[in-house]
């Protein structure tokens, strides 16, 4: 497991053993109630077969921040948008992570309509606009699978009236309530954080997701920590050495040399004692990273001014014996 996640304690391994047994298996798996004792072998099958789900978040450069703030990943030699060379490569990073669960920031309200049909009709989207006297030109989009979610509950808040945070609940196939929330933040402005993780934990979900562009860096690098920056026990996945350790290109790291290396996160909390998390990264959560974080052949540059964030959760629900602690 990662170094974030929590190893099975010791002690019940040899609780286990003292009864001459393996290592209890899942619950939810079926494996409980069986005569059979080789557990062992039937906690690998479980293992393998517990439910996950992907979740991917980006944010896009609209072109209308791409022009006004001159942004090289978003304009042409003569300083026109390049939108219509751009997104195909994001589209398709996007479609070949396939992520159960997709977060996007800076959406061109005129782009919505595009974006919704290139990610096909497996996925259910919703746009959440931000106020017209904050951010006219932009918002938020939540894109789910409908085999990961047949009927998700939208939900939005208005931050003073010039930002809007989105959200998706739904209830996963293996039992699980998910609650998903996506913002494109400030940064360093702790107001607005308290007032996000407060969205977050709306609802009676299971598990809590937060994904954000939050412009700002929480890692601890000579701790080699990231304090959670909500009220909770949230938990994040940090990068391999080998994946790239920066959200965003070289240009716009040396513009803004304050706010970090890192600045776009995906948290995750278990609200109940019912499931326990792993996060990690799979083979499709590794490439979306690393071809967001490099220049593409279309534009010669990042397909945005920031890189995809992604990892994949797997499920478990807590054991009989996990309880009686």
């Amino acid at each position: 497991l990662n170094s974030l996640q929590t190893a099975l304690p010791i002690e019940r391994i040899m609780w286990a053993r003292r009864l001459g047994r393996a290592t209890p298996a899942l619950a939810a798996c079926g494996c409980l109630g069986l005569s059979s004792y080789d557990f062992a072998a039937r906690r690998v099958r479980c293992e393998a077969s517990s439910p996950t789900f992907s979740v991917g978040s980006y944010n896009v450069l609209c072109t209308t921040y791409a022009l006004k703030w001159k942004e090289r990943q978003g304009m042409d030699a003569n300083g026109n948008s390049n939108w219509a060379l751009r997104w195909p490569v994001m589209r398709d990073i996007l479609k070949q992570a396939s992520f159960d669960v997709l977060c996007l920031q800076e959406v061109e309200k005129t782009d919505v309509d595009s974006i919704v049909a290139d990610l096909g009709p497996e996925y259910k989207s919703h746009y959440f606009k931000h106020p017209e006297k904050g951010r006219p030109p932009d918002g938020l989009l939540i894109a789910v699978k409908s085999s990961v979610c047949a009927a998700p509950s939208w939900s939005e808040r208005d931050f003073k009236g010039k930002v809007i945070f989105g959200g998706v609940d739904f209830q996963h196939p293996c039992g699980a309530r998910i609650r998903v929330i996506t913002g494109h933040m400030r940064g360093r402005n702790q107001e607005q954080l308290d007032a996000f993780g407060a969205f977050a934990a709306e609802g009676t979900a299971q598990i809590e997701v937060i994904t954000a562009d939050f412009n700002e860096d929480f890692q601890e690098r000579s701790a080699g920590t990231v304090p959670c920056p909500f009220d909770g026990k949230h938990v994040t996945l940090r990068r391999a050495p080998d994946l790239p350790q920066v959200s965003r290109p070289g240009n716009k790291q040396a513009q803004t040399p304050g706010q970090g290396l890192k600045i776009d996160y995906i948290w995750v909390r278990e609200r109940t004692q019912d499931f326990q998390t792993e996060l990690f990264f799979d083979e499709a959560s590794r490439r979306a990273i690393i071809d967001s974080h490099k220049d593409c052949e279309a534009t010669g540059e990042w397909p945005s001014d920031h890189g995809c964030e992604a990892l994949s959760i797997r499920l478990r629900r807590k054991a009989w014996w996990q309880f009686w602690k």
